[in-house]
């Protein structure tokens, strides 16, 4: 597994160390250096943190933020963190691919102390991660969230999230004239039904599509890996299987039915004039001002409750329901936070480790996480419900067990690689078995 998320990192890596390690830095260019004098902290168990090593200099460590929605939060967080523990965290927030971006860190030897990072990032720069095994968090949902590799957790499951299709059911209702239940529209026939009666009813295009490779390789197209069995041993004997070339995609009931799906939302999309044009923000406008019912997206939408409070999730509906596809919501760990081990000192790591369990443990850790961030905790001591209602609606199928495993170990490039592919279907340069086949390549050359 390890094997194939890594597939020309090392490459990468070693090419940009050769190369003078000429790494990006617009985003980070007035960042302090990872690596001030630091003293051990803590905050675990009440304990009253030490602020200030023996020379006297402040506690200091760098967090990267790759969650563009929890900026504002991130930022406000270090403040009160500071103040509640005397110890100064530096946010940095970027936009850029994950893997690539801390590729470049490591080849200038200026990573972060902390890293929020995608789950095959884990497995990319596992060497140079701190072993978390020990931390007290592990009992309490860390083991199952995190990722393990080789019997050691390596990272602290940030958060939950769930992938489907939102909807705006104020939107939906104000046309119809009825309470939108999502279950009623849960197969393809039922919910194109649906969008033909907002059509008709002034709602002229009733979906919105992202352009976003991210979007649409790992969002989207990754319920083709997701909805293999519900199960981790499932999707990694269907990626096998592509590797292999034993599987065709063109002759699976499951990619068939999804790209169906992908079709049905492509008819009706907002921007289908120029789908590659679409705007991520301005499709966050159409689905909150109710221009839209319809936006395949995640838990993470935040930036629409000042419009309507009667918006939530559910699954995308397809033909194929084999393993609950109509009933259940794809979930599971996203984000996670790693520590580095290499270039932070011990003093740094210990902080580092002690905010982590201020997250789970104390009280304004997880209003932070819960209240502010409207996050889904993964910790099981952690009882706070959250109130965004996305997140409500997508809490209640986790709390129902009516999920589907998230396949979340695909190759650091497959969001570019298959997300571009995807592009072009979505554009029309390419037909549906060009586009099979371009993903069949896709996958045989990681063989």
């Amino acid at each position: 597994m390890k094997k194939m998320s890594c597939l020309g990192m090392a490459a990468v890596i070693t090419t940009m160390l050769l190369a003078g390690c000429g790494s990006n830095q617009k985003e980070v260019e007035n960042e302090s250096k990872n690596a001030p004098e630091s003293a051990e902290v803590s905050v675990e168990n009440g304990e009253e943190p030490e602020a200030a090593s023996e020379s006297g200099e402040e506690v200091s460590i760098t967090l990267l933020n790759t969650k563009s929605e929890l900026v504002d939060q991130f930022e406000e967080m270090a403040k009160e963190y500071k103040e509640q523990t005397g110890v100064n965290i530096e946010v940095v927030f970027t936009s850029d691919v994950v893997g690539t971006h801390l590729a470049e860190r490591y080849a200038s030897g200026s990573p972060y102390t902390i890293m929020m990072v995608d789950r095959p990032d884990v497995y990319d720069f596992q060497e140079y991660l701190l072993d978390l095994s020990g931390e007290e968090w592990i009992k309490d949902g860390g083991s199952v969230y995190g990722v393990t590799i080789d019997g050691k957790v390596y990272s602290f499951p940030m958060l939950i999230e769930s992938v489907g299709l939102l909807y705006n059911a104020q939107a939906i209702e104000d046309v119809t004239g009825k309470e939108f239940v999502w279950s009623d529209y849960n197969t393809p026939e039922k919910f194109q039904a649906l969008l033909e009666e907002l059509t008709a009813g002034g709602m002229e295009k009733p979906v919105a599509l992202n352009k976003e490779d991210w979007s649409l390789a790992n969002h989207f197209f990754g319920q083709l890996y997701n909805q293999q069995g519900n199960s981790a041993e499932g999707s990694q004997a269907f990626v096998d299987g592509l590797k292999s070339g034993e599987i065709q995609l063109m002759e699976n009931d499951r990619f068939n039915s999804l790209m169906d799906s992908f079709d049905l939302l492509s008819q009706y999309n907002i921007n289908g004039a120029d789908p590659l044009a679409a705007d991520y923000d301005m499709n966050n406008t159409y689905f909150a001002e109710g221009d839209v019912a319809f936006w395949y997206n995640g838990s993470w939408v935040t930036e629409v409750y000042d419009k309507t409070d009667k918006i939530g999730m559910m699954p995308l509906p397809q033909k194929d329901d084999a393993d609950g596809a109509n009933e259940y919501l794809i979930s599971g760990a996203s984000k996670t936070l790693v520590i580095d081990q290499k270039y932070s000192t011990p003093e740094q790591q210990q902080a580092a480790k002690d905010f982590l369990n201020w997250l789970v443990y104390d009280e304004a850790g997880q209003s932070f996480m819960v209240e502010d961030c409207s996050i889904i905790p993964a910790f099981a001591n952690i009882d706070k419900k959250v109130s965004a209602p996305i997140s409500v609606s997508a809490q209640s199928f986790i709390q129902n067990n009516a999920t589907e495993f998230w396949y979340q170990t695909i190759p650091g490039d497959h969001g570019t690689q298959v997300g571009a592919m995807l592009q072009k279907y979505m554009s029309g340069n390419i037909d549906r078995a060009e586009f099979a086949g371009e993903v069949e390549k896709y996958w045989q050359s990681l063989e």
